[in-house]
C-alpha cells in the first residue's frame, strides 16, 4: 500500500478525495501515474507545434492536398485520402492525429474563454471601484 484510499461512493460511482499532495509513481513497466488531488482534468497548452513534430508524414501530406480548405473527407486530390487508400498512411495514425488536433482546439478555445472572462471581470471591478468613488 503506497497511499491511503477511500471507498467509491454508491451514488454516481465516483471516488472520494483522500490524498492531499501531488505525487508521481513510476511503475515497473515504465508507465507513470500522477496523483493530482482535486484536479478534474489535465490538458496540453500550445501543443500544436508538438503535434506537427510528432506527425511529420501527415503534415507533409496535408501540404500536398489539392485544395487549401480540404476537409480530408471526399475532395478529389486529397493526399490524406490517397495515402489512406494505398496504405502508406495507417488509419490509426490519422485518427490519433485528428484526436490530438481536436483536443488542442478544445483547450485553446477554453483558454481563450477563460482569459476573456477574467478580463471582463477586471473591467467590471475597475468600473465599480471608479463608480463608487464618485458617490
Amino acid at each position: 500500500q503506497v497511499m491511503a484510499v477511500r471507498d467509491i461512493r454508491a451514488e454516481g460511482s465516483r471516488g472520494r478525495h483522500t490524498t492531499t499532495h501531488r505525487q508521481l509513481f513510476m511503475l515497473p513497466s515504465g508507465a507513470m501515474i500522477i496523483d493530482t488531488p482535486g484536479m478534474r482534468e489535465l490538458g496540453l497548452f500550445d501543443a500544436d507545434e508538438s503535434i506537427t513534430i510528432g506527425f511529420p508524414k501527415i503534415e507533409t501530406l496535408l501540404e500536398q492536398c489539392r485544395f487549401r480548405d480540404c476537409t480530408h473527407r471526399s475532395e478529389p486530390g486529397c493526399a490524406i485520402l490517397e495515402a489512406l487508400a494505398d496504405g502508406s498512411l495507417a488509419e490509426e495514425e490519422w485518427q490519433l492525429y485528428r484526436e490530438q488536433k481536436r483536443e488542442t482546439r478544445y483547450v485553446e478555445d477554453r483558454s481563450a474563454y477563460l482569459r476573456e472572462k477574467r478580463a471582463t471581470g477586471k473591467q467590471i471591478a475597475l468600473f465599480s471601484r471608479h463608480h463608487s468613488k464618485k458617490r
